[in-house]
């Protein structure tokens, strides 16, 4: 016996409902485009205006502090080779 079992079967029907309503838009939609070539989005090897800074952005923050962990891991390394 499920606890709210009644509230999950409403939601599934609410959901459902969503779900046909929304797949009837697209179909209208679709039948609307018909006789037209949908065009990609990004064409190839081409970016909008800011994607090349935000790609070396996250990059950066996502290496950099691997790079600054292994300098230091390598300097402490040397400084205990040297002292040897």
């Amino acid at each position: 016996m499920a606890l709210f079992e009644k509230k999950q079967k409403r939601a599934l029907e609410v959901m459902e409902e969503r779900n046909r309503r929304y797949l009837e838009s697209v179909s209208e939609e679709k039948r609307i485009q018909d006789g037209q070539e949908q065009n990609e989005v990004y064409p190839e090897g081409t970016f909008e205006k800011g994607d090349l800074p935000a790609i070396v952005i996250s990059a950066l923050i996502v290496f950099l502090p691997i790079f600054i962990l292994l300098g230091i891991v390598i300097l402490l390394a040397f400084r205990m080779l040297l002292s040897a």
